[in-house]
């Protein structure tokens, strides 16, 4: 006898509001490819864009396209090589967001990427907690 798990998902409208209502300057969206990322970091974006008193200056949304503009997502991540490069200039690409134009701490910076290599999530936690102290 099979038993089908049932994955629970909460929509957008309950997960939402309570991550954008504080001020935090980043959040890393991981999880595997076609379930779901960008949309849910679109909607992110555009509801913390749309709040009253809205506590940020700018939001940007981090990804493959905005990073490495040249390549696409298959030949981001084809071998070992290109999937290191791909780390490196998400990396680049999130730091240069999180600073913004003028070292604001006003901005969300939302990571949208597989993010799935727990050494590198915690890279970007230590680039986002130095930030914030500076």
């Amino acid at each position: 006898q099979r038993i089908l798990h049932q994955h629970y998902k909460p929509s957008h409208k309950q997960i939402i509001p309570r991550y954008i209502k504080q001020i935090m300057p980043v959040i890393i969206i991981t999880g595997h490819p076609r379930i779901g990322k960008t949309r849910t970091a679109q909607l992110i974006a555009e509801r913390a864009a749309n709040m009253p008193d809205s506590p940020y200056n700018t939001i940007t949304i981090v990804n493959e396209e905005s990073a490495m503009p040249s390549k696409t997502k298959h030949d981001a991540y084809c071998n070992s090589h290109a999937e290191k490069s791909t780390r490196a200039a998400l990396k680049s690409a999130f730091e240069r967001a999180l600073c913004g134009r003028n070292g604001n701490a006003t901005n969300l910076v939302i990571l949208d990427s597989l993010n799935y290599i727990k050494g590198y999530r915690y890279e970007l936690h230590c680039i986002a907690r130095a930030h914030r102290q500076q």
